[in-house]
């Protein structure tokens, strides 16, 4: 903190510290000794600024009339303007209590920018001993809270500021009062007060460029409590001169316009305050403070302020932050603590209100900021020993515990075990029998309407088929009889349309009593109970029967394999004829497939290729078939296990096939299966199953199990 400070980082909070304490004070009773005869924007619009001599010399004659102490002239005079100067030289050369202003300090700039980075002469006629420089020094936030008594101009000659040497010409005259230097050489005695310079480091200040002789500005009272005057006013003869004897009468402007404000500690959103009435509070306090009824603002030494930085963060650390030991738990004492950080904030800022009433600013700031970070650290580091004691604590009983319940809990783990064991194996059970008495139940409504519709498809097969024959024989008799040539050429196409129309009905005919026929082996019963089986010799058989199929159909047909059956598959537990049925719908597709594309001859060099593989890995056998067929369309992938759904051309398949693989393979022997195909490219089928698949089958049915006791025990 103390580091931060004098950095700079914290003058600005100290500076708005200031100007709170200055707001704080109660205002001081109006000053009698000082009036302001003040000119606004309807004066300057009146009387066209700037004024011309002849008005200058009209107001100074007029307020010279009413016997003034001094009249100090807060307006810039370096040149002649307009009509009247011999008038106002005269008056200048012949009013001994007249102080004048000029611009000595160019690098203090002024809120006006046509007066920025420059000197101002003083009014030529005007005695050098009756002129003061009304610089005033800006602080980091363009605020006033100092006043120069002293400077040097650019030719290195001592000035006196313009409220200094008004309220030194004031009491000479009042109280034989002149200012001295101290033996300390540095410091200004004047009268009753001792004025020491402000070091760079004073107060709030941080490494401040302190030119001239400055001295805290220890304001009165804010803005409009000078008595004032208009200068229209004056100028009419509607004052009374007498209003100004004896007084300091200061003149200057009040226009926005001529933008010769500043902002002071008593600044509001939108409030500042003139520079006539900033000279007149610096001459207000000068005078004050010379006869003793005020004293100026004091500082403290730099060692000081640090211990003042040092006992704030020692309340913060041993007084302020509080816990108690509870079950030898250090806690934190959150209420309490909080109640003395306020009363330690109260205290604090209570003193340096009490202090600065007495003329004294400490660093209020440091002090409050010391306070709450060491509270703020002591705090957070009682509450992480807590924490750490509270974990430790912790430690010590999870430690203890986990041997109290290690015992119980394995000797739970393993009943766990067998029970979820145990209902895994029914559950299992209870959905293969279920499918198999969904599946039998199925059957027997789809075999009823099976054989429904096989005997009316006989009937209709035979008549076609009957149809055809007797086409042919009547064709064959029409042959020799004599006919017309158009007449016989009717008749002839009459026979072959309605030919060509009983060869449809009969390949229709033929096409449902193959439906029919997948249909019956879709829902007929399983072909035996589980049993242990070589899956190579059954993928085997299966490959060369549908190879031999297709061959076949078709006597030329050119099929490469790449069969890669793994020696080390353990036996599985099957229902060996209907596995066996499945792979080979699965294969039949494969075939199928790769012989469409070859007739559709897009690519002359196409060989039909497949792939099949069987693997042990991960407590499971797989099975992959591959073929570079004509492939499955994405959309389809969800929807080829469907019954009825097929890919295949119309009047081609059934749609049964897929389905029922996929049920033998999934719901009976709780495997898998998957598809990845690409269109044009292949086709993957990858299936995997577990190596006692029908176990809980073969269990169930050697124990006599009906599905009503399964449903029992999943409910």
């Amino acid at each position: 903190m103390i580091l931060l400070r004098f950095a700079g980082g914290l003058e600005l909070w100290e500076l708005l510290a200031y100007d709170w304490l200055v707001r704080s004070r109660p205002p001081l009773p109006q000053d009698e000794r000082i009036i302001i005869v003040e000119f606004d924007e309807i004066d300057i619009q009146k009387l066209n600024w700037p004024f011309s001599d002849a008005t200058m010399a009209k107001l100074l004659a007029t307020i010279k009339a009413g016997q003034p102490r001094l009249i100090g002239l807060d307006v810039y005079r370096d040149q002649s303007v307009r009509e009247g100067s011999d008038n106002l030289q005269a008056i200048f050369q012949s009013t001994r209590n007249l102080v004048g202003i000029e611009k000595i300090i160019p690098k203090i700039a002024t809120i006006g920018a046509s007066q920025q980075g420059r000197t101002i002469p003083p009014p030529p006629d005007l005695p050098s001993d009756q002129v003061g420089f009304n610089d005033l020094p800006i602080d980091m936030d363009n605020s006033v809270r100092r006043v120069l008594l002293y400077a040097n101009n650019s030719d290195g000659e001592i000035r006196f500021s313009f409220s200094f040497l008004l309220a030194k010409k004031y009491l000479q005259k009042t109280a034989d009062i002149e200012p001295t230097i101290a033996p300390d050489g540095e410091t200004i005695l004047f009268g009753k007060a001792a004025l020491p310079p402000l070091e760079p480091n004073a107060g709030g200040y941080q490494r401040e460029d302190m030119g001239g002789y400055p001295v805290m500005l220890n304001y009165s009272h804010p803005a409009e409590r000078f008595e004032s005057v208009s200068f229209v006013d004056v100028l009419a003869g509607e004052v009374d001169p007498k209003i100004f004897r004896d007084r300091i009468v200061l003149i200057g402007s009040v226009a926005p316009s001529l933008q010769d404000f500043r902002a002071t500690p008593y600044r509001q959103p939108s409030t500042l305050m003139s520079g006539v009435e900033i000279h007149a509070n610096a001459t207000h306090f000068l005078i004050d403070a010379a006869l003793g009824d005020r004293q100026p603002i004091r500082t403290l030494p730099e060692l000081a302020e640090i211990i003042l930085i040092i006992l704030g963060a020692g309340i913060g650390t041993f007084w302020v932050s509080h816990w108690r030991t509870v079950e030898g738990l250090t806690r934190p004492a959150t209420l309490r603590t909080l109640l003395q950080f306020t009363g330690a904030i109260a205290v604090i800022v209570g003193a340096s209100y009490g202090a600065f009433l007495l003329s004294w600013w400490i660093p209020m700031i440091p002090v409050l900021l010391a306070l709450g970070g060491a509270t703020t650290v002591k705090f957070g580091v009682t509450l992480l020993e807590y924490l750490l004691q509270s974990y430790r604590q912790i430690e010590d009983y999870a430690r203890t515990l986990e041997l109290k319940v290690e015992a119980r809990t394995e000797e739970l783990r393993h009943k766990n075990h067998e029970l979820e064991q145990t209902l895994v194996q029914l559950k299992t059970a209870q959905h293969q029998i279920i499918a198999q008495e969904r599946l039998a139940s199925l059957g027997s409504l789809t075999a009823g309407v099976a054989h429904e519709i096989q005997n009316p498809l006989n009937f209709v097969n035979n008549f076609a088929r009957i149809s055809g024959e007797l086409t042919e024989e009547m064709a064959e008799e029409l042959e020799e009889v004599e006919l017309e040539d158009d007449t016989q050429a009717l008749i002839n196409d009459i026979l072959s349309e309605f030919k060509e129309c009983v060869d449809t009905i009969r390949h229709n005919g033929q096409r449902i009593e193959r439906i029919v026929d997948s249909m019956l082996s879709h829902t007929r019963e399983g072909g035996g109970q589980a049993e242990l089986v070589d899956l190579n010799i059954i993928l085997h058989d299966a490959i060369e029967l549908v190879e031999h199929t297709m061959v076949a159909k078709q006597s030329q047909w050119p099929l490469q394999k790449e069969i890669s059956l793994a020696p080390e598959l353990p036996p599985l537990l099957l229902v060996a004829k209907d596995f066996s049925k499945a792979l080979i719908n699965i294969l039949t597709n494969a075939l199928e497939a790769m012989e469409r594309k070859r007739q559709q001859g897009n690519d002359s060099d196409y060989l039909p290729h497949l792939k099949v593989s069987t693997s042990a890995n991960e407590g499971r056998v797989w099975i992959r078939i591959w073929d570079n067929g004509e492939g499955i369309p994405p959309e389809h992938h969800q929807k080829i296990f469907d019954p009825f759904f097929t890919t295949k051309p119309t009047g081609e398949g059934t749609g049964l096939g897929l389905s029922l693989a996929h049920q033998t393979l999934v719901s009976v022997h709780q495997g898998n299966i998957t598809v990845n195909s690409e269109v044009g490219e292949f086709t993957e089928f990858v299936i995997d199953v577990s190596p006692t698949g029908a176990e809980s089958l073969l269990q169930v049915t050697q124990q006599n199990t009906t599905p009503a006791a399964l449903n029992t025990v999943q409910n």
